[in-house]
């Protein structure tokens, strides 16, 4: 069987003043392509670094991820960049948009990153995503401009914007209210479930996680 993502003997660790701290220690699971996991733990407990190397943002201490079948640490940085640009995108806990371009510019960005037939029609394209998310008529306003959950509708309509198989998402309603929160979190699923992508969630809502096909726990660093 083939795998969005697998995780082989993933483990990380650093050092400080104090000796070597393990954050992750032998992670191992599979996430079968269009399936939902929620990753959840205590604060500290690891899970945002785990995402981090999903991603390939960080770099493992052992072990190894593969996406879609590609070993991702086989490949060098510009590699592994290259990779996140075609297959992944992203919703963050602080948004993550870029305060002076519009709501419009802001997904656009990543299609015109990828250039060629998407840099050409990013415009339309975007537009009709923030359309989809509700926020047509927000188009031209900046980042300061908008609400938090107006705000985390426009990351989310940048984050589909280029239909990736992969999306990665970390405590994405951590900034809003419950009612705000609740509301983005139906959305996420709606368009997940449109584009039929894989989503890994990060969250230590229990509520958000039950929404998920699996959920998984990390506990100082150990899968459990």
């Amino acid at each position: 069987m083939s795998y969005a993502i697998e995780t082989i003997g993933l483990s990380k660790r650093v050092t400080d003043a104090t000796g070597e701290l393990t954050i992750l220690d032998d992670i191992n699971f599979t996430v079968p392509a269009g399936a939902t996991l929620a990753i959840v733990g205590a604060s500290g407990s690891g899970k945002s670094t785990l995402l981090g190397l999903l991603a390939g943002l960080d770099t493992p201490s052992a072990g190894t991820v593969k996406l879609n079948g590609t070993d991702i640490f086989a490949l060098d940085e510009d590699g592994r960049a290259g990779l996140r640009k075609r297959t992944l995108g992203f919703v963050f806990q602080s948004f993550q948009l870029l305060p002076h371009l519009t709501a419009l510019e802001n997904v656009m960005l990543p299609l015109e990153l990828r250039g060629g037939s998407d840099a050409s029609n990013a415009g339309v394209r975007a537009e009709a995503m923030l359309g989809r998310v509700g926020l047509a008529s927000r188009l031209k306003h900046y980042p300061k401009y908008l609400s938090g959950g107006e705000q985390q509708r426009v990351a989310l309509a940048r984050a589909f914007v280029c239909e990736p198989p992969l999306l990665f998402a970390d405590e994405p309603t951590g900034s809003l209210d419950a009612a705000t929160g609740e509301a983005v979190i139906k959305l996420m699923f709606e368009l997940n479930q449109e584009r039929g992508s894989t989503l890994v969630l990060v969250t230590h809502d229990p509520s958000i996680a039950a929404l998920c096909g699996r959920t998984i726990t990390i506990t100082a660093g150990r899968l459990v």
